[in-house]
Formats: C-alpha cells, sequence, structure tokens
C-alpha cells in the first residue's frame, strides 16, 4: 500500500475532525485543505477557493464536506480532475443531482464512496450480520428518535435554507435512513412523512416513515428544537424474538430484551461486552398482558410443543428469556475516529484492488436520499391549515 495525498473541501468543524483523524493513519497524509474563512493556523496547504484545490494535481482523494447543495458540483469537477471522492452525507440534495453524480464514475473510472460511517460502528456490524443470519428472526420495526439542538443554528444558518441543505430529512435523516437499509436486504414499498415548521425559516421537526416489502417498518423522527442537555438518539429494533434498544448519535451501548435457545445464546455473546442480568426459563415466564379478571390469559407457548412460541407466524425453539445490556466499552471520540478512518481505508482498498467492494458505496447514497427525497416530498404535499 502507497501513501495517498488527500485534500479537504469544506474545513469547518467537521472538516477538522477529519484531518485530526485521518493524520494518524501511515497510509495517508493531507496535504491540502479549502475553506470560505483562513484557518487560524493552516497545518498544511490552504485555499480559499473550491476551484483551487480541485485544481490541486497533488492531491489523490479528495474529501468532500461543503454544503449538500454542492455535493454534486464538487463531486464532478474532482473526478473529471482525475482526483478520486469520499462525499459527505447526503450524496446529493437532488435525484437527479446523485445520479450525475453517479454518471462521471463511470465515465472517469474513478473510485467514489459516501461517508456512512455507522456501517464501520462495530455494535452496528455485529448486529447486521446476527440481522442476515436471522439469529432472532425476522427485523420487524425499528424506530429512530433524535433530538437535536440548535443553539449553534442560528436562522441564517445554511442548515434551515432548503436550498442548500435539502431539509432536515435530507441532510440528517439519510445517516439513519442507511443505519436501517445495512440492516436489511428488504426494499421500500411504502414512503410517508411529515413536518413542523416553528417560523417561515426554521423547519425544525420532521418523521419519516418507510414499510419494506417484508414486512419491515421504520419511523425516523428528528427535531433540531431543544436545549443541547437534551440531545439524545435512541434506536429501537424489535425482532420475532427481541428488542434492543441502542442509545446515542453514535450508538454505544444498548439493552437487549430477547428469547433464546443455547444456540442463539451462544450467537449473541458476539455482541460487545454482552451482559446478561437476568435469565429465565420460558415455562416460569406467566402472561402479564391481560389485568386481573380479565379471564384466563393466553399462553405464547404452543401446547403441542412447549418449548415454541409462535411469532411473526412463525415457530421458534426458546429456552429461556435473557435481559441483556452491551457496551462497546470505548468512548464516543475513539469510535467516531476509527469509523472515519474505515470508510477512508475502504476507499483506498478499492482504489488499489478493482474487484474489492465498497462497503459505503454511492448506491447506499442514492437508496437513502431516495426515501428521504419521498417522505420530505409527501410531508410538503400534505395540506395545511
Amino acid at each position: 500500500m502507497g501513501m495517498y495525498r488527500v485534500g479537504i473541501l469544506g474545513y469547518g468543524g467537521f472538516g477538522q475532525f477529519l484531518h485530526h483523524a485521518w493524520q494518524k493513519m501511515d497510509s495517508v497524509e493531507v496535504v491540502a485543505v479549502a475553506g470560505r474563512s483562513r484557518h487560524p493556523d493552516p497545518p498544511t496547504r490552504f485555499y480559499d477557493s473550491w476551484d483551487a484545490i480541485i485544481a490541486d494535481s497533488d492531491i489523490d482523494i479528495l474529501s468532500i464536506v461543503t454544503p449538500p447543495s454542492f455535493h454534486a458540483s464538487n463531486a464532478t469537477a474532482a473526478m473529471k480532475s482525475g482526483k478520486h471522492v469520499l462525499i459527505e452525507k447526503p450524496l446529493a440534495t437532488t435525484i437527479e443531482d446523485a445520479k450525475r453524480i453517479m454518471a462521471v464514475v463511470k465515465q472517469t473510472s474513478r473510485v467514489a464512496a459516501i461517508d456512512y460511517m455507522h456501517r464501520f460502528n462495530p455494535l452496528i456490524e455485529t448486529l447486521t450480520a446476527l440481522t442476515y443470519r436471522k439469529t432472532l428472526g425476522e427485523l420487524r420495526r425499528v424506530v429512530v428518535e433524535n433530538y437535536a439542538q440548535d443553539e449553534t443554528l442560528p436562522p441564517e444558518h445554511w442548515f434551515w435554507n432548503r436550498e442548500i441543505s435539502g431539509g432536515i430529512l435530507i441532510e440528517h435523516a439519510v445517516h439513519f435512513i442507511d443505519l436501517v437499509n445495512s440492516l436489511t436486504d428488504q426494499r421500500p414499498i411504502q414512503v410517508t412523512g411529515s413536518r413542523f415548521r416553528r417560523n417561515q425559516i426554521q423547519e425544525d421537526q420532521a418523521v419519516a416513515n418507510i414499510v419494506y416489502d417484508r414486512g419491515l417498518m421504520a419511523t425516523h423522527y428528528h427535531a433540531f428544537c431543544r436545549p443541547g442537555y437534551f440531545e439524545d438518539t435512541s434506536i429501537r429494533l424489535v425482532y420475532d424474538l427481541a428488542q434492543i434498544d441502542l442509545e446515542g448519535w453514535i450508538p454505544l451501548k444498548g439493552r437487549v430484551k430477547a428469547l433464546v435457545n443455547d444456540e442463539t445464546k451462544e450467537a449473541l455473546k458476539q455482541l460487545p461486552r454482552l451482559a446478561i442480568l437476568d435469565a429465565k426459563s420460558v415455562h416460569g415466564i406467566k402472561d402479564v398482558s391481560r389485568m386481573a379478571g380479565w379471564g384466563e390469559p393466553e399462553i405464547s407457548i404452543s401446547p403441542s410443543f412447549p418449548d415454541k412460541v409462535r411469532s411473526g407466524g412463525v415457530e421458534y425453539e426458546v429456552e429461556e428469556m435473557i435481559i441483556a445490556t452491551i457496551n462497546v466499552g470505548v468512548s464516543k471520540q475513539v469510535i467516531y475516529e476509527d469509523c472515519v478512518r474505515s470508510v477512508l481505508q475502504d476507499l483506498i482498498s478499492k482504489i488499489e484492488n478493482p474487484n474489492h467492494i465498497l462497503r459505503t458505496p454511492l448506491e447506499a447514497g442514492l437508496s437513502s436520499l431516495e426515501i428521504a427525497y419521498r417522505a420530505d416530498r409527501f410531508a410538503r404535499d400534505l395540506p395545511r391549515s
């Protein structure tokens, strides 16, 4: 593996974070950055325009970290100048622009990927493997609740300008839409959405609802209207045999409630730092869904197969119900840095080996963008009182 010279186009807070993370990689050297205002102490060559850094022939890979509406023009120009590109989410603000980027990839034979770093989180990686193996049965439901602060987003910030950001679902929710997409091979067949504006400028709450073709239903709620003290993200995954609740914008820990047998219980040990807090035989668990006086409860254990339960129309062999915690065991800073390094390393692997399959291909960016766009369009078409 050779040394790759990287440029960063868009040197705000996140661009600087990428520089901080990538400079620890043996195969990468950040040689140039570009931003709207000069960094007080630029650590490398600094450009104050995007066309200047794109013209720099010393750059092998250009990271596109500009506001979303500029992604298409920046990425296509960079690839036409001979550079490989890593594009921050969303891929673009319109489907047409996203497809234009993908067309230029084919025209130039450059390598391009999108920075969907959640796919490299070890907790998500393990859950993805368990989900595809159906260790816990089918994934039936995902609920994402994301509460973010707006104290650093004044009304004049580009985030509120839909022409630049695309709105909350396109600018922000695509990260989590892709997380759900990465957990399943199901296709979205119905997408709806809702939104609320506190005023004519700030559309600060948005919801997307997605139904997939084998019954998975996902809801994404995102709000940018609370104090920073209340910033919180939760992700609930509901399987035939389990409910897993994850915490954090970058999920680092969570809680598991699952019906298991010896085989599936062993498989769950792949989850990081799984700690079983309670385990009970299914034969000792009572149906508490009905109140006293309701009549005889319907038991969930099949009478003909005392060690089986039925869920989603499927019969499963189970022995215990367990309650457990999971925890990656390192800080958000460490995981975040590791993930963005992994995304870049994956891009480099594709550059060096054309047969390598990208883990964050542009197709993933297009798929999540299409869902976000459909939800946003549905919300905007709703009549207003």
